[in-house]
């Protein structure tokens, strides 16, 4: 066994358990707002109470929990890069609660992968805490279990600074199935990312998810950076949505 995956371990546990410490010891302000005396408070929450499913091209429904601007762009940001971990619970309760209200059939959900070199410097793939997360939060239902069917190779680059032809190009070189990790058989499919921008890493991995035998049924998202896609407050219902309106 390569030692150096145990060191990673060793490590990424030992970040975890700093900033496990430093949430109970330290104040933190509203990663929102920045205002002091609650991490994430109630007029910054509210923002994410009116998930959307959105039309996207080449994409099953997204769902889309919250604009990727103001203040919810700040909760994302403090989440994924800024060392506040303690996000991920009351993320993943807006994640499962907006799974609830668009009756989302009971599925598995498969976090979209970070690049290797981004999840060391942030402590952990913070969307797969994020799906460990949601299912924790769930109980059950509506989602059972987390599928790490996809992963992005060493060498894939960073996806910012690159435009929509790069980004796809960069996926269809690193972006891959692993195999042990695919949805068992005949659940439905609910991938899972933070941002949505040109919607390629949600494209490249449906594409590879279905190839493999699991469509994905919906595709949750933190945020939405598009703001021209039509959407409506409409229900899935067994995996399929009704259209939105613009």
């Amino acid at each position: 066994m390569d030692g150096s995956s145990g060191d990673g371990s060793r490590v990424s546990g030992a970040l975890s358990a700093f900033w496990a410490l430093a949430d109970l010891l330290l104040p933190a302000p509203c990663a929102g707002c920045g205002a002091d005396g609650d991490r994430w408070c109630p007029a910054c929450r509210a923002r994410w109470r009116r998930p959307a499913l959105v039309e996207m091209p080449g994409l099953p429904p997204v769902l889309a929990l919250a604009p990727y601007a103001g203040s919810a762009r700040e909760v994302v940001l403090a989440y994924k890069e800024r060392g506040r971990r303690e996000l991920a619970r009351p993320l993943a309760a807006e994640v499962a609660g907006a799974l609830r209200a668009a009756a989302v059939p009971p599925a598995a959900l498969v976090p979209a992968p970070s690049r290797p070199a981004a999840a060391r410097a942030r402590g952990g793939d913070h969307v797969l805490r994020l799906a460990r997360a949601v299912v924790a939060r769930s109980g059950g239902a509506p989602v059972p279990c987390v599928s790490r069917a996809l992963a992005l190779g060493r060498r894939a680059a960073d996806s910012v600074g690159l435009d929509p032809a790069g980004r796809a190009e960069n996926l269809a070189r690193h972006l891959r199935v692993r195999p042990r990790g695919l949805p068992p058989p005949g659940c439905a499919v609910v991938l899972l990312d933070d941002v949505l921008t040109t919607g390629a890493t949600a494209r490249a991995a449906t594409a590879l998810l279905a190839a493999a035998g699991r469509p994905v049924d919906v595709v949750v998202v933190l945020t939405l950076a598009d703001r021209r896609a039509p959407r409506s407050l409409v229900r899935v219902g067994g995996g399929t949505a009704d259209r939105p309106h613009p």
